[in-house]
């Protein structure tokens, strides 16, 4: 494997690392209960233990034992209402989410990517974000052909990451890891997991090098080969959220044999101990408990560490984004634009879904509004509740699961200091609307012209917006459930409701004449009503109504004469003041509305960041 020295960052970001020591002391670690019926579950009990710097350790034990949970505490996170006692420290210091979001990056066991960029396109947009300095396109390519050759990726380079191989996409992972100069601690989660042995021992090299600079590499792993266990210097085996051994790699065996269970001739070292820790693990952990080395461990951090400088814990390092909002806002906003029109065939299936049924539509109520009579005003305001109601109900849960499917992203980028909340969901959102815009073209141009509705500019574009509006709100408030949800039961249970009360208060389903009281202020506050009193007042406005000799099959009576009369018969008295520009502002605020709401559930519930 080439040198470090050329294949990463060529100058000033592969300066050895400063120290970064990670010490537990006394840490346990409770997690509320999942229901009222339920209890609080321990997860973690008295855990010592001590990472040194520049040295690779690896956290293992059978599943639950805890190890996914010890890490993701030493990003400083934890769970709602959880309680953590003890200290979790970094160089003597408090680890917080701050602190570590800057010293720190991870590696995610799942990894997360916006699917159809290429690899290049992935390290290059991570770049721009963490290398404002290397603003020369030339300069960041060579950059990023430098990391593509350490990780050997050269061969994926350019293909999308839909189509790479499972190694591929762990070893970028790493790649994103680094790209903006080494860390002072890389936490690892499960790094060789669905890998083969080949493949999983190249990543373990690669982590095993960076200690070399002095970066702490503290992984999570799972039944490693013994070519990779034997690669980490220290281990911590856990068993039921407890300490069975703790020490180098090299005294595991001497430990073990000391109280018979020496490892068996042709027996992976690393299996045989997480068998025995699971067949007796109170023995163990009480075992641990008396040892001397337990001993050894919790007198080591109770003392001082040599000084270390100032800015250790201060976390200043280029790897970390120091671009303005705004700038972070351009490159994200770029990178989901291109995520979001590369990928024809989303993009197609959303012109199909929606051309498709406006045509069907259109030919349903053809010309309708050609010629209107009095007669058919309900079956033309039920034309109109359609071209709202159908965008709602689609948006609505395309909103829910397209944000799910970004939570991961969001959380590593995140937390590995890329950028921050702001601009994250400003250029989602973004990306957003301009897809959105052809797909409520493909749904409102061929509906409006064939249902005979009149071809004036004005009238044409006010119907266009309004839909385009009904979207933006229905997909923004999406999204908002998308953030305190996390499968489609979940979608379907907050959002068939709001659907349901949004479409009753609409003024279609129930007329405002025939509304009570109590749900005034709901049917006031109903977005899908304001879009619909638009829609009605854009069309019936100055609308003269045909005479009719016969009264068609199952019309209503024909009582009015003109579309203002209608209107002045069916609007709620304040969409018969307001104008049409000021019901648009309405449905602005909702979406305004519909965006705070998403910030506050992003920090509340998917960062957590108050932790």
């Amino acid at each position: 494997m080439q040198s470090l020295d050329r294949a990463i960052l060529g100058n000033e970001d592969l300066e050895g690392q400063l120290p970064a020591e990670l010490l537990v002391s006394s840490v346990s670690y409770t997690v509320p209960p999942l229901t009222k019926k339920s209890k609080p579950k321990t997860v973690l009990s008295g855990i010592n233990a001590r990472f040194p710097p520049g040295e690779m350790s690896g956290i293992m034990g059978a599943s639950g034992a805890g190890k996914t949970t010890l890490l993701t505490l030493l990003r400083g996170l934890k769970s709602p209402g959880s309680v953590l006692t003890g200290d979790l420290l970094c160089n003597q210091s408090p680890i917080t989410a701050m602190t570590m979001r800057q010293m720190s990056s991870l590696v995610p066991q799942e990894d997360v990517y916006l699917v159809s960029l290429t690899s290049r396109e992935v390290l290059d947009f991570a770049a721009q974000l963490r290398l404002p300095f290397l603003s020369r396109v030339e300069d960041r390519r060579q950059h990023i052909n430098r990391t593509l050759s350490l990780l050997k990726l050269e061969g994926c380079a350019d293909t999308r990451i839909n189509s790479i191989s499972g190694g591929e996409k762990k070893r970028l992972s790493i790649g994103l890891s680094i790209i903006g100069g080494l860390p002072r601690v890389l936490l690892c989660d499960e790094p060789t997991s669905g890998l083969d042995s080949a493949v999983a021992k190249s990543v373990v090299s690669i982590l095993k090098e960076f200690t070399q600079r002095g970066v702490t590499v503290l992984c999570t792993i799972h039944q490693p080969s013994y070519a990779i266990f034997s690669s980490f210097t220290n281990v911590l085996l856990l068993q039921k959220g407890m300490v069975a051994y703790h020490g180098q790699v090299k005294e595991a065996e001497a430990y073990f044999a000391k109280f018979n269970s020496a490892t068996p001739k042709y027996v992976n070292p690393a299996d045989h101990y997480v068998t025995v820790i699971q067949e007796e693990g109170d023995v163990w952990i009480n075992q641990w408990l008396h040892q001397d080395a337990h001993t050894k461990i919790q007198d080591a951090m109770s003392k001082p560490t040599k000084p270390v400088p100032s800015d250790v814990t201060a976390g200043t390092k280029s790897s970390r984004s120091s671009l303005t909002l705004l700038q972070q806002t351009v490159v994200l906003s770029r990178r989901n634009v291109l995520e979001n029109f590369r990928n024809k065939n989303k993009f197609m299936k959303g012109i199909h879904a929606r051309l498709g049924p406006s045509i069907v539509i259109g030919v349903l109520f053809w010309q309708i509004a050609a010629k209107p009579k009095s007669e058919m005003i309900v079956t033309i305001r039920s034309l109109l509740f359609i071209t709202v109601q159908n965008p709602l109900i689609d948006t609505f849960y395309a909103g829910a699961t397209t944000f799910q499917s970004l939570r991961g992203l969001l959380k590593r980028e995140y937390y590995d200091g890329l950028y921050d909340v702001v601009p994250f969901y400003i250029s989602y959102y973004y990306g957003f609307c301009l897809m959105q815009v052809p797909w409520t073209l493909a749904w409102a141009l061929p509906m409006y012209i064939i249902t005979g509705m009149p071809l004036e500019l004005s009238k044409l574009i006010v119907f266009v917006m309004t839909v385009f509006m009904m979207i933006l709100w229905a997909g923004a408030m999406g999204s908002a459930v998308g953030t305190w949800t996390k499968d489609q039961e979940g979608n379907r249970a907050v959002l068939l409701p709001m659907m349901i009360l949004a479409v009753l208060l609409s003024g279609f389903v129930i007329p405002y004449a025939q509304l009570h009281s109590f749900w005034l202020p709901f049917y006031y506050a109903s977005p899908v009503q304001w879009c619909l009193s638009i829609l009605e007042k854009n069309l019936f406005s100055g609308m003269e109504f045909a005479k009719s000799d016969a009264r068609p099959r199952g019309a209503t009576v024909g009582i009015f004469t003109s579309g203002d009369e209608f209107l002045e018969a069916s609007l709620n008295p304040v969409a018969k003041e307001l104008p049409i520009p000021l019901m648009f502002a309405i449905c602005a605020g909702y979406i305004v509305l519909a965006l705070l709401l998403n910030f506050r559930n992003i920090w509340r519930k998917v960062l957590n960041a108050l932790v």
